[in-house]
This record gives C-alpha cells, sequence and structure tokens, in this order.
C-alpha cells in the first residue's frame, strides 16, 4: 500500500525562530479507506502532521527565504515526536542549511515507523522547525513552502515480495516442463538380464513425457521361449523411468525371425515392472542370431 501527502504554505509571510514551518494548502493526500479513520496522514492546525500508518516514508521539503536577520543563514530540522518519553519531546531527524538568506532550502528524510508504534500510540508526529536563531520572512511568491511525504508499507511489500517469489517459482517450474517436452534425450541401450535372452535387449530415446522403445541385437546362443513363461527383455530396475508408468500394461507386438527366414509374432507387454513377453506356445530351439523386434511408445510421468 502506497501512501502519500503533499502541503504547501500559500499565505505565511514568517517563520518564528523555533517555530514549525505550516503547510496549511492541501495539494494532495492518500487514503485507505478499508481502515478508520481513512486518512493516511492528519494535519494539524499548529504545522505538525500525523502519520497513521506504519512503513517506511521519504520525506522532501523546501522553504523560501527572502528575509532574516538571523546569523547562521537559513537552517531547518525535521524533527519526530518521541511518544515513548513520560512527557513527548522532539528528535530531530534530519535537517538542511543554506548561508544564503534569499535562496531556496530544500532538504529530505527518510522514517520508518514500525507497526508496534502504531498499535501502542495511534501515530506517529512529525514536524519542520526554523532552527535559526531569527525568524524567516518568506518570498511573496507561491507557493513559499512544500512539504511531501511518500511511503509504502513495509507489510504490504513483503507481502507483494512474496507473491513475486511464488510466481517467480511458479514461472521457473512451468519454464522447465516446457523443457522437458521438448527436450530430446540420448539413446540408451539396456540389455536383458533373462538368460533365455541374451543378447537381445532395448533401446530408448525420450522427448519430454513420451519414451519411444524399440528391440536391439539378437540371441547369442540357441534358445527355447516355453509357454506361459514370463521372460522380461528388461526390468524397471534397469530403467527407472517404467517404474512412473500408470494403469493397466501396454500391449504391442513382438516379432520373431530366424536367420533362416522364419518368422513369428507374440504380445509384447509394459508396465512399472519392466518390458517383458509371456508366449502362449512354445518356441523349440531357436537359434543363435535370432532377431527380436518392437516398436512403442509410452508416456511415462515423473
Amino acid at each position: 500500500m502506497v501512501h502519500y501527502i503533499q502541503r504547501e504554505c500559500n499565505y505565511g509571510s514568517a517563520i518564528p525562530a523555533g517555530a514549525v514551518v505550516q503547510f496549511e494548502t492541501l495539494i494532495a493526500q492518500s487514503q485507505t479507506v478499508s481502515l478508520t479513520p481513512p486518512e493516511d496522514f492528519v494535519y494539524q492546525n499548529d504545522g505538525t502532521i500525523d502519520i497513521m500508518r506504519p512503513g517506511s516514508y521519504t520525506v522532501f521539503w523546501y522553504v523560501v527565504c527572502m528575509t532574516s536577520q538571523s546569523t547562521v543563514g537559513q537552517s531547518y530540522q525535521l524533527k519526530k515526536l518521541n511518544y515513548s518519553l513520560i512527557t513527548p519531546d522532539w528528535a530531530t531527524v534530519a535537517g538542511s542549511a543554506n548561508h544564503i538568506k534569499v535562496a531556496q532550502t530544500p532538504g529530505f528524510a527518510i522514517i520508518n515507523i514500525s507497526e508496534d508504534e502504531i498499535a501502542q500510540y495511534g501515530k506517529a508526529t512529525i514536524a519542520l522547525f526554523n532552527t535559526a536563531d531569527a525568524e524567516a520572512g518568506l518570498t511573496f511568491f507561491v507557493p513559499k513552502a512544500g512539504i511531501m511525504i511518500f511511503g509504502v508499507s513495509i507489510e504490504s511489500m513483503e507481502a507483494k515480495l512474496a507473491a513475486i517469489d511464488t510466481q517467480i517459482a511458479d514461472i521457473v517450474q512451468e519454464i522447465y516442463e516446457l523443457e522437458q517436452l521438448v527436450y530430446l534425450s540420448e539413446e540408451v541401450s539396456i540389455w536383458s538380464q533373462t538368460s533365455e535372452l541374451a543378447g537381445v535387449g532395448v533401446s530408448v530415446i525420450n522427448s519430454g513425457f513420451t519414451y519411444n522403445f524399440w528391440g536391439i541385437g539378437a540371441l547369442s546362443s540357441q534358445q527355447t521361449l516355453s509357454a506361459q513363461t514370463v521372460y522380461y527383455l528388461i526390468t524397471s530396475g534397469q530403467y527407472e523411468p517404467l517404474t512412473y508408468y500408470e494403469g493397466d500394461s501396454a500391449i504391442g507386438t513382438l516379432w520373431i525371425a530366424t536367420p533362416s527366414g522364419s518368422s513369428y509374432s507374440l504380445p509384447i507387454f509394459f508396465d512399472s515392472t519392466g518390458i517383458y513377453i509371456t508366449p502362449g506356445i512354445t518356441y523349440q530351439d531357436l537359434p543363435a542370431g535370432t532377431v527380436l523386434r518392437f516398436t512403442q511408445a509410452l508416456i511415462l510421468v515423473e
């Protein structure tokens, strides 16, 4: 939440030594309609300004002097009322000075007002004082002096920063997911650990969450594949992404081709345990060099 106030001195003629500079004319002021009172600042008739909200505030001011009997030129101090004392007293926050009496004297300060301060005292009070040893006669032009206070609620800023951090984290995650979708991996080859399938295996390439598997190699020795027996080409222990498979087993087709030209086909299964076959009949004495071929695409999401 942003809080601001701008006021001017348009009617004063002089500021007595030690007196508060008056800013009787309101130019702009913020309100927080959800709070009571809605005014973020309250200007008092003695020239003091009450700040009603906690936050970090920047204060800018200027005074245009035309005549003065001061021996030190112009001198102004922004002070804050210390309500924690038994008898509240003013403490200097910042000052500005000018050895030229016929000139404009600007100044600025930063004031931090805590939640506890507002909760305990209901407000923080500041004022700009003429701290020269004589009155400052103001210019006949208007405005003769001005003050602007601009602040940001620390709590609101922290909440916004936390929200921004969350949004950045979400964006980073989305970018990562997009990268995963367009990412094309290198080819990975895994060889079967099943003795009857020694010499054959599986290669895989993935693009994002789509994994493309195909059979490679050939039997290294004569083998018999018995009916109703499970033979794993690879297990999920050999290739972890297979553990991400959800749902019922996917079923593809495995082609068996012998060196003599004979060919057979049977179902091949894919699930979270691996890639395997369960022959419905016995394939007797498949010779060395027999190849097992298949292709299958799976969606595997971690």
